[in-house]
């Protein structure tokens, strides 16, 4: 029987395999900390979501519009999600004042100091509905109570509901132009700050409609130039 050796001291430090261990451990908790932080600002892309951040091509009514996805509600982007084009009978946007940033783009901000409020407008092509300005002297007057006040910056004001109801209804409007600025204000009770409707006749038929806080009233010109501006940046000529 051949005697078996063992094999001899090689004098190694054990710290050493503990220093070399530790190591690897820290570098696979500074990779995991990496991944993890990567994944959580990704993770509403398109990876997971279906939703892709660059631009769709939505057609309404006879009118083109290219524009970014994270300006759309949630039902537009999955309905032309697969291939970035298609039609709508009403397209819904969101936006912020005063940036007139898009809502689900978390890092968007506005001015320094301004506090961002949310807009919510509707494109559709209906070239039957009548306008809310049209509908101004024949109903409008008629159902207000008592004459027209003053309101913000030029405005008018025609009361709809009663002084003692828990809701509010008033029509606003710029008496200056014939065709100008009109909107609705209303409320369902008093605990909630009325909410403004103002819809605008495009060229071939297309309405643009959007809602704003009352508490913007004040800055209605500024609010519907830009927001006019802004939709027909997205317009394809």
């Amino acid at each position: 029987m051949i005697p078996v050796s063992l094999p001899e001291p090689i004098n190694c430090n054990p710290r050493r395999f503990r220093r070399l261990i530790l190591a690897m451990f820290v570098a696979g908790a500074v990779y995991i900390a990496e991944r993890t932080a990567y994944w959580t600002e990704n993770w509403s892309s398109s990876a997971f979501t279906g939703i892709p951040t660059g631009l769709a091509t939505l057609s309404v009514g006879p009118q083109t519009f290219k524009l970014p996805f994270t300006y759309m509600s949630a039902a537009d982007q999955r309905a032309v999600a697969q291939d970035r084009i298609g039609e709508v009978s009403v397209l819904k946007i969101s936006m912020t004042w005063p940036g007139l940033n898009p809502t689900l783009n978390s890092e968007a901000s506005g001015p320094a100091g301004a506090v961002e409020r949310t807009l919510s407008l509707e494109l559709e092509h209906n070239p039957e509905r009548e306008s809310m300005r049209a509908r101004l002297d024949p109903f409008y007057r008629r159902l207000a109570r008592g004459g027209e006040m003053s309101g913000p910056d030029g405005l008018k004001i025609l009361q709809l509901s009663a002084r003692t109801a828990t809701k509010t209804d008033q029509i606003v409007f710029d008496p200056s132009r014939r065709n100008g600025f009109i909107a609705r204000c209303r409320s369902d009770s008093m605990s909630v700050r009325p909410v403004c409707h103002r819809a605008v006749a495009l060229s071939s038929g297309l309405e643009l409609r959007y809602r704003f806080s009352l508490d913007l009233l004040e800055d209605w010109r500024r609010i519907d130039n830009s927001i006019v501006r802004k939709v027909a940046g997205f317009r394809m000529h």
